[in-house]
């Protein structure tokens, strides 16, 4: 890096006075007395200021990294969509959908390419006869269903549009417990469409299906929200909004960004997610299953026939690790194997009768008729 840009330290505090911006907490700084005036060093500011900055040859641009609420909005309204379609297991008579014409179901969805790809929930399409998406300014374009994933529970969509907004994509290791997110999407009726709901991440890697884990926001999801974006104040996407927990309120769950990326990376460069298999069939601990932390590993309750740990690993054996990685859990056992491609070599550690065993294996894809 070069030498480190100065600025006044008193033009500092004018700024965050004038934003109304009040810290709790505080740093040491050196600084330096030249001509009277008092300067620090702009890098050990910047993060606790929240700022980022770019050097000119004769200035420099200071961008704050948190935007307003109505900055977020502004930045990602154009790239969140509602999405309709006739429900192929909805009846127009059904009671509850008796006042909805020809038993249409609706979710949400986000851009992510600027040529009409859209993400969204699986189950927000896998039973509509023909899904169409619904854009910013009440436009609607005809969706074909690309690919979709049951068990990640996401899907891409195309439309016939161009020049869109796609939205960024957050780095995973950027989100933390605490931080302020917000939930776009169309809630519960059409005429709802972008509707903003504001929270927190409550928690990470939530086992809330035994498949694979989620964030946890306080930010409310109601029945539409379904493949909307949850995004922080940066605009950038952390999580698709997935579930509520039915009658109780502040617990809801996204698909994090984590696993977003491995559904597209997988998507852009195999055309599907190629899942590794090691053939082997668990039982999580009640430590596990009531969401207390464990570290006794994940029983063994069957190895199947193609395992590539067939006549190694045994019937109630405990998984302890992949490589480093520490195995308490389904959804951690699939987290981790998402690390690895098919064809990759992984060392297993189980535990029998209190005596480690150690093997190294390769890894298998998944058979399609699993």
């Amino acid at each position: 890096m070069k030498k480190s840009a100065k600025v006044w330290l008193v033009g500092f505090i004018m700024i965050f006075i004038l934003s109304n911006i009040v810290f709790a907490q505080s740093i040491t700084v050196t600084p330096k007395e030249i001509d009277g005036k008092t300067y620090v060093d702009i890098d050990s500011l910047k993060d606790f200021l929240n700022f980022d900055y770019t050097k000119t040859q004769n200035s420099l641009i200071i961008q704050k990294k948190d935007l307003s609420i109505s900055e977020v909005i502004d930045k990602i309204n154009k790239s969140v969509v509602a999405i309709i379609g006739d429900s192929k297991k909805i009846k127009a008579d059904d009671f509850y959908y008796s006042k909805i014409p020809a038993g249409l179901s609706h979710g949400s969805g986000v851009v992510i390419d600027k040529n009409g790809l859209i993400l969204t929930n699986n189950h927000v399409v896998e039973d509509l006869k023909q899904p169409y998406v619904i854009f910013y300014d009440a436009k609607a374009y005809k969706a074909a269903v690309l690919y979709s994933d049951k068990e990640i529970d996401l899907a891409i969509l195309k439309v016939n549009r161009s020049n869109l907004t796609p939205i960024e994509i957050e780095n995973p290791k950027n989100i933390y417990v605490g931080q302020e997110v917000l939930a776009i999407g169309t809630p519960l009726f059409l005429g709802w469409r972008n509707s903003v709901t504001k929270g927190i991440i409550s928690g990470l890697n939530r086992p809330v299906d035994e498949v694979y884990t989620f964030l946890q926001t306080d930010a409310s999801i109601n029945p539409g929200n379904s493949g909307g974006p949850l995004v922080n104040m940066q605009g950038k996407l952390v999580g698709i909004n997935t579930l509520g927990i039915d009658y109780w309120q502040g617990i809801n769950f996204a698909i994090p960004a984590e696993n977003i990326l491995y559904f597209l990376d997988h998507y852009k460069k195999f055309g599907r997610i190629k899942r590794c298999y090691l053939g082997l069939e668990f039982e999580d601990s009640w430590l596990s299953y009531v969401g207390l932390p464990s570290n006794l590993g994940l029983k063994i309750i069957d190895v199947k026939a193609d395992s590539p740990l067939k006549g190694f690993a045994q019937e109630n054996d405990i998984l302890v690790t992949i490589d480093s990685y520490p195995i308490n859990s389904i959804a951690e056992y699939n987290q981790t194997l998402m690390k690895y491609l098919p064809g990759d070599k992984v060392k297993i550690k189980i535990k029998r009768n209190g005596k480690i065993l150690e093997k190294e294996v390769i890894l298998k894809e998944w058979p399609t008729s699993k």
